[in-house]
C-alpha cells in the first residue's frame, strides 16, 4: 500500500514543499542571482565503467538485467533519495523540496538525421523500487518511439498555432502565474522542464558529453549529459599507466539549492554507485 501523503500546506506547490531559509546569504541568493544560468555550476565526472559493463553483461536475461542508460537513471534516483537537498528548486524567489524524483530526457523515434524527437518525463514515487523504475522507463520510451500522440506534443502543437504576438503573451502570462501562484494545472505531469533532472544521452549517438545550460522555464535544477564510453589511459593502482573504459558525465547545477561541498559529495556518490553497480540493486 502506498504511504498516505500530506496535503500541500500554505506556500507549498503541487509537487513540492516550501523550505524556509535562515536569514543568511543563502536566503538572498534568489534575489541576487535571479536565473538558473547566472547561478550555474559545472561538474565533470569521469567513471571507470568496466565493472558496470561486466555487470550488465552478467545480468542479461535475468531479473536484474539493466542497460547502461537505465543504470545511470537508477543511480540518479538513488542519489536524489539519499541527498534530497539536490532535489530542490527555486521558483518565485522561494526554495522548494520536491516530493518525488522526476526524470526527463529526449527520445528519438529513429536513429536518423531527420527523425523526430520527443520529450519523456518519468515520475518515480517514494515507494518505487528498481524494477518499477526500469519498467516505467521502458514503458515511456516505448510510447515515445511508437509515434503515438503524447500530451506534451499535442500541447506544443496547439500553442504553435497561435500568432507570434499571442504566443509571447501566453508564455508571459503562464510564467507570471507560475512565479506567483503555482504551475498551471494543464502543465502538471507533462512539462519535461519540471523535473528533478534532465538527462541528455549524447553517447547513444556517438558524441562526448557537453556542458549544458539549465532551463529558465520550468523548475529543473540539474542537468546531466552522458558521453560515450571510451578507452582512456589512466593511472592504475600500481601507479603505472593502464587503459580502462571510461565514461564522462558533465553535470550542470543551480548552486542556489545547495552549497558546493554538498554538490560535490552528492556527485561522488553517483560515481560510487556506477563504479560498484551491485549497489543499484537496493533502490
Amino acid at each position: 500500500m502506498s504511504p498516505t501523503r500530506p496535503r500541500p500546506g500554505r506556500g507549498d506547490r503541487y509537487d513540492a514543499t516550501r523550505v524556509q531559509l535562515p536569514n543568511d546569504l543563502n536566503a538572498i541568493f534568489p534575489y541576487m542571482m535571479k536565473g538558473r544560468n547566472e547561478s550555474i555550476a559545472y561538474f565533470p565526472i569521469q567513471i571507470d565503467v568496466e565493472p558496470l559493463l561486466a555487470y550488465i553483461e552478467a545480468t542479461k536475461g535475468t531479473d536484474k538485467a539493466i542497460t547502461l542508460f537505465q543504470a545511470i537513471m537508477v543511480a540518479l534516483v538513488k542519489v536524489l533519495r539519499a541527498r534530497p537537498t539536490l532535489n530542490r528548486y527555486i521558483k518565485g524567489r522561494r526554495l522548494y523540496q520536491r516530493r518525488d524524483v522526476s526524470l526527463s530526457f529526449v527520445a528519438r523515434r529513429q536513429y536518423t538525421d531527420d527523425s523526430a524527437e520527443t520529450n519523456v518525463l518519468v515520475t518515480v514515487k517514494p515507494e518505487d523500487y528498481r524494477r518499477t523504475i526500469i519498467a516505467k522507463l521502458k514503458g515511456e520510451i516505448r510510447t515515445a518511439k511508437s509515434g503515438a500522440a503524447k500530451a506534451d506534443d499535442q500541447l506544443i502543437s496547439l500553442f504553435m498555432r497561435l500568432p507570434r504576438g499571442l504566443l509571447r503573451l501566453a508564455i508571459k502570462l503562464l510564467d507570471l502565474y507560475d512565479f506567483y501562484v503555482d504551475t498551471p494545472g494543464f502543465l502538471r505531469g507533462i512539462d519535461p522542464m519540471r523535473a528533478s533532472v534532465f538527462v541528455a544521452n549524447l553517447g547513444s549517438v556517438g558524441l562526448d558529453a557537453p556542458y549544458h545550460h539549465l532551463f529558465e522555464w520550468g523548475t529543473c535544477s540539474l542537468f546531466v549529459a552522458i558521453g560515450q564510453v571510451q578507452p582512456t589511459v589512466t593511472v592504475g593502482a600500481d601507479g603505472a599507466p593502464t587503459v580502462r573504459k571510461m565514461l564522462t558525465l558533465r553535470v550542470s547545477l543551480d548552486e542556489r539549492i545547495a552549497d558546493g561541498y554538498y554538490d560535490a559529495r552528492s556527485l561522488d556518490l553517483l560515481r560510487e554507485y556506477l563504479a560498484h553497480p551491485e549497489q543499484l540493486e537496493n533502490v
